[in-house]
Order: structure tokens, then C-alpha cells, then sequence
């Protein structure tokens, strides 16, 4: 309920006595779920938010540049703000009333008939915008990050007690293979469950240390990323059927001690998912003047990094 607080306070119906003596009733109860026109290679971003009874929008059109690109893939999760003044000409925020679907207008570059703008009210130049943006980064690998040791998050917003079992720079909970043994984490079956954990976690060795986090799973001395007689970067599918057929892949097999060594490693990606909450401060538009206005929030869709 706290994100309809402002706009029940402030906001909920305010009622206005227009140029021609009607009387205007604006109520902005808008989800504050916001969507995004335009992307990084466009002239302009436009968010917006919309409802249907009655039929309105709030939208906040700002040039794409440098600048702007950074609120939709911060370089740091500090949640520091980034303001942007509106001044009526590269940079707006509008409230209007439509006659139809609002999303018929917005995005459209040859609108939809049928729908038209009924009242466009523009906040003047001076308002703020403020952008503050965060992110969450995942391995996917069936693993909560809380649970692959990521540690506190530090005021810079990194996670400097992160672990990292392999060493190679990259901690557990954003590498998707975290014994660097060219197995996936996910393919190594951690069985995370909500309720055991990491309880259930395959150790084919029985020494204590999951496969998933053990770069030797069957600890017969060489490393499973050795066993991948093929080359091929996956030691899953390489068995050892000198004594005929064995459905036990050389990596999970003592028995299978020969070596073949690969200093090549997979290269393995994970997900950034930023999140973008907009607040508009010293909005002044013909019909009501406020402090702020929590326009809401943009879920960026889901980036994906790569790192060797």
C-alpha cells in the first residue's frame, strides 16, 4: 500500500475549475509499473504509465546520450540518484486524457485511429527527474546468490567478501562454473531446495565438497577438466570403454586415470537485472503543483554479461 501513500495524500482526486468553467477531476492512481518507448540507438526514451477508466497517461520523454544510457545499465549499484531538469523542449513530463486507448498515441510513430488527446497538461521548466538505479546479478544456476557466499553488500554496492572458490576473478554467485572444471554449476547437480539448502549437493567422491565446488569430483588425482579426452570443452560426454561399454563419464570414474590436459576454459555468462524508480520533485503543472510525484518503477529487461 506504501507505493499509493503519495498519491492518496496528495493526489487522490483533486478537483479544478477549467479555463471554459467545467470542472476536471484528476485522480493518479497509475500502477507506477512504467514501460520504456525507444532504446539505446533512438533519439529519445519516453516512460510512461497508463490507465484505462478513466484513460490517461504519465510520460517522461528525455534525449538518449551518454548520460542517459547509464540509468538503464548503471556502472555501479550504489543507488546513487541521477537528476535530469525538465525545460519543456528535450525534456518533459506531461499528464494527459485520451478519448481512447492511451497506448494507440504513445510509441506509435503513425498512431492508431481512433484515439485522440483530450487535455495535455505539461510540467514547466525547473522540475526534476530523478532516476535511481540498482541492479541484481545471477549466475542462474539453480543457486540463490545469498547462498554461494556473495556476503554483505558494502556502501559502493559491491560485495567485497563475495567467495571464489575457482580463483579466477569471478565470484561463485555470478560464475556459472564455479570449480572452473568446465562443468556448469547447474549441470553438477547442487539440488538447492527451499527447504535443505544445498543439503542434497551431488559429492561423488564423498570427501565433503559438492561436485559443483570440487575440481576433482571422483579424486582419482587428475582434474576433471583433464578428463575431456575429446577436447571439446565438456568432459560430460568422454567415457572410458577400453573394457568395453561404461555409462560412468571418465570425470565420476576413479577408474579412469588418463590425462589429457586443457588449459582452455568455457566461457560462461550470468544476468544483470536493473531496476530504474522515477520521481518527479517541484512538478508545476496548469492543473496541481507538488513536491514529488513517485512516477514509478522500470524493470530493465534482463541484460547478459559474459566473462571468460
Amino acid at each position: 500500500m506504501m507505493r499509493y501513500f503519495l498519491y492518496i495524500c496528495l493526489l487522490s482526486i483533486l478537483t479544478f475549475s477549467c479555463d471554459d468553467g467545467d470542472v476536471f477531476e484528476v485522480e493518479l492512481e497509475f500502477d507506477q509499473e512504467l514501460e520504456r518507448c525507444g532504446d539505446d540507438e533512438s533519439d529519445n526514451y519516453v516512460l510512461y504509465d497508463t490507465r484505462t477508466d478513466p484513460s490517461e497517461s504519465l510520460t517522461l520523454l528525455f534525449p538518449v546520450n551518454v548520460s542517459t544510457r547509464v540509468y538503464f545499465n548503471p556502472d555501479n549499484n550504489t543507488g546513487d540518484p541521477f537528476d535530469l531538469t525538465i525545460n519543456g523542449t528535450t525534456v518533459t513530463f506531461n499528464y494527459r486524457t485520451y478519448d481512447g486507448v492511451a497506448e494507440n498515441l504513445i510509441c506509435q510513430d503513425i498512431p492508431i485511429p481512433g484515439t485522440t488527446i483530450t487535455n495535455d497538461y505539461e510540467a514547466e521548466s525547473g522540475a526534476i527527474a530523478r532516476f535511481v538505479s540498482t541492479y541484481e546479478d545471477d549466475d542462474n544456476d539453480g543457486i540463490p546468490s545469498e547462498f554461494e557466499g556473495r556476503g554483505a553488500q558494502a556502501e559502493d554496492g559491491s560485495y567485497p567478501d563475495a567467495i571464489d572458490t575457482d580463483g579466477d576473478g569471478l565470484p561463485d554467485y555470478v560464475d556459472e562454473d564455479d570449480d572452473n572444471d568446465n562443468i556448469l554449476t547447474s549441470a553438477e547437480n547442487p539440488n538447492y531446495d527451499d527447504t535443505d539448502g544445498l543439503e542434497n549437493a551431488q559429492d561423488t567422491d564423498g570427501d565433503g565438497t559438492p561436485d559443483y565446488l570440487d575440481n576433482d569430483d571422483d579424486d582419482d588425482g587428475v582434474l576433471t577438466r583433464n578428463e575431456d579426452e575429446d577436447g571439446d570443452l565438456s568432459p560430460l560426454d568422454d567415457f572410458d570403454e577400453s573394457n568395453g561399454v561404461n555409462t560412468t563419464p571418465r570425470y565420476l570414474d576413479d577408474n579412469a586415470t588418463d590425462e589429457y590436459i586443457q588449459d582452455a576454459f568455457i566461457v560462461t555468462e550470468f544476468s544483470r537485472n536493473v531496476e530504474v524508480q522515477v520521481t518527479i520533485l517541484n512538478a508545476n503543472i496548469d492543473i496541481l503543483s507538488v513536491d514529488e510525484i513517485f512516477l514509478g518503477t522500470y524493470s530493465v529487461p534482463t541484460l547478459t554479461l559474459t566473462e571468460l
